[in-house]
């Protein structure tokens, strides 16, 4: 091979490796160019799943851990062995970030201090799904804390959709009802102390607070009287109102609870139910709505022939507190006439609120009325939803939280709880306790 060819072998060579390597330079330049910008424009927002369900109110990373709340039973509400509730988020798209200035007490800013977290830790929701999302900013999860302000946006059904100031970043998400709180003067119309609960005008009960709260408790493993949920401050005024949620008054040594069945609606399983009660020897109270007699008034019969108390839980299984003086006395009233009818006994005077939502006009009413308040102590995750009986454990949450002076909520339309009923009964015998009524509360 001459020396020419060598030397244009050699070039072609040198000129090709020149070309491969702009190409890798302009493609990776491109690729720069593509992902770069402002950086964190919008604050990343993660869904983290966080259910909770015996009760009442959001998971346990939206309020306070180790809580107890109680879900509607299908047809009839906070909060799994936390508290609970698998109330739907609103379905609005994700909401996204704008860079806003922080809240402040200046009158001209976008986010004004119109509303306050009073739980101990609260997480928000941040658009649309079933689960529980926390709110993530820059990759950071963030929590807000008692007494951090918020804006209120609008109320969502059982929902505050808010404006969260982090940093100097606004984010909106939205806030389960129980643990935001207007504050005075902020100009928010439409709710009380949580989304849902309207203004009610009252001359008779004006000097009492339309406040809506949801029951719920924190739970414990030293079976002892569990400390109510934050959002239940009037709870230490209960006995003022006829109201309890355990019996506090037992005497040391005497090992007592009181097991409540909801019945919402007749679903199969409240007469095998009555069996297992009368094999064991046990008296409940059974708290009905009008449907239920309607649809089942032997089986409200046989609960009062056998021995059973049996209680009201209203017409139509409402939101009281959003509800007119006479409309909430109609809600029991209805209750009261269809069972006589029915059955020809009178209704027994106890009340269990739908969902737990109170407020003191309404435990006041149900006072003048001659009815005991009962909210519960103890309640069992999801039994109340007929699509997840096969995550019921009942017999479980009896073990991990009964008390002496415990009021047990169980839901009647649950299949898990007929079948679990009589081991449930069994261990608890079998660990000393007696079974008492509710006439014992005084």
């Amino acid at each position: 091979m001459s020396n020419r060819t060598k030397a244009m072998i050699a070039a072609i060579s040198v000129m090709s490796l020149a070309t491969v390597a702009l190409i890798v330079f302009l493609v990776t330049r491109i690729g720069s160019d593509k992902n770069s910008g402002p950086a964190d424009i919008t604050p990343t927002q993660t869904a983290s799943a966080g259910t909770d369900g015996s009760t009442g109110a959001p998971a346990a990373t939206s309020s306070p851990a180790g809580t107890d709340a109680q879900d509607p039973e299908p047809g009839s509400v906070t909060p799994d062995d936390n508290q609970t509730t698998d109330t739907p988020a609103p379905t609005e798209p994700a909401a996204t970030a704008t860079p806003t200035p922080a809240i402040t007490d200046d009158p001209n800013s976008p986010i004004k201090a119109n509303a306050t977290v009073n739980a101990s830790e609260l997480n928000v929701r941040t658009g649309a799904g079933t689960g529980y999302s926390k709110l993530s900013v820059d990759g950071k999860e963030v929590s807000l804390v008692r007494n951090n302000r918020v804006q209120i946006l609008e109320a969502v059904d059982d929902w505050f959709r808010i404006m969260v100031a982090v940093g100097d970043r606004a984010v909106e998400g939205y806030s389960y009802a129980p643990y935001i709180t207007p504050d005075k003067g902020s100009g928010f119309k439409g709710v009380s102390a949580i989304a849902g609960a309207v203004d009610i005008e009252s001359e008779r009960y004006k000097d009492y607070d339309n406040i809506l709260r949801e029951w719920w408790y924190d739970r414990n493993s030293t079976h002892t009287l569990p400390r109510p949920g934050y959002a239940n401050d009037i709870s230490a005024r209960f006995k003022d109102y006829d109201a309890y949620y355990a019996n506090t008054d037992v005497a040391e040594g005497d090992k007592v609870i009181y097991i409540t069945f909801d019945a919402g609606y007749e679903n199969g399983y409240t007469n095998q139910i009555l069996d297992t009660l009368k094999k064991h020897n046990v008296k409940v109270c059974f708290f009905v709505t009008t449907g239920f007699v309607k649809e089942a008034p032997e089986t409200a019969k046989r609960m009062k022939d056998e021995g059973h108390l049996v209680g009201n839980h209203t017409k139509n299984h409402p939101v009281l507190p959003n509800k007119t003086d006479e409309q909430v006395e109609d809600e029991l009233r209805s209750v009261e006439t269809v069972f006589k009818e029915k059955t020809g006994y009178e209704l027994d005077r106890y009340i269990r609120p739908p969902q737990g939502d109170f407020s003191e006009r309404t435990l006041k009413i149900q006072q003048d009325m001659g009815y005991k308040t009962i909210f519960w102590s103890l309640a069992i995750p999801n039994d109340w939803d007929n699509n997840k009986q096969d995550q019921v454990d009942s017999l479980g949450r009896f073990k991990a939280d009964h008390h002496s002076g415990c009021i047990a909520l169980v839901h009647a339309n649950s299949s898990a709880n007929a079948k679990a009923l009589d081991s449930i009964l069994t261990f608890l015998e079998g660990e000393g306790y007696r079974f008492g009524t509710l006439d014992e509360l005084k």
